[in-house]
């Protein structure tokens, strides 16, 4: 009778850990995630960013010194680019302009987020029905690129009047 009791204990204790320790697939480990943001909030945050003020004031800069030198033909140019960083800016905060220069400037944040939070890629926010797991970073994003309180509330929003909110 000890040795049924015994074994009857013995089966239960492991029907009992089986129970407890899940069935993982082996493969459900190696799901990529993909890291997402919210285009609009990142350009917005770039522009805002001191990043592009270090930019744009060594461009500034940089006009001064060839107007002193009377270098016409460069200072043409440094003013073209003013307007036309401007252009941009509201091009691509509008959609309708791709964001290179910015992703470029981000390719580091990219790097070690990817790395820290193990995603196989970043991208702008996915389209609807995109199947495939996701973390937002936006926020994460705006931290590196020094988003004020102000540029977070400006683009909130910006994100609001978009989707109609």
């Amino acid at each position: 009778m000890k040795s049924i009791t015994i074994f009857l204990i013995l089966a239960a204790l492991t029907l009992f850990a089986n129970a407890q320790t899940p069935s993982v697939p082996a493969d459900a480990q190696s799901i990529p995630v993909v890291g997402t943001f919210d285009r609009t909030s990142i350009v917005l945050a770039y522009y805002r960013s001191p990043i592009w003020n270090a930019i744009f004031n060594d461009r500034g800069y940089e006009l001064k010194t060839v107007k002193a030198a009377n270098d016409i033909a460069r200072a043409k140019e440094l003013e073209k680019y003013g307007g036309e960083s401007q252009e941009l800016a509201m091009q691509q905060l509008a959609g309708k302009a791709p964001i290179d220069n910015i992703l470029a400037v981000l390719q580091p944040e990219f790097t070690e987020l990817s790395g820290k939070m193990k995603l196989s890629s970043i991208i702008e926010s996915p389209a609807p029905g995109f199947k495939g797991a996701t973390v937002d970073v936006t926020s994460l994003l705006m931290d590196w690129l020094k988003a004020s309180s102000e540029t977070r509330k400006m683009a909130i929003e910006l994100h609001q009047h978009s989707s109609g909110k």
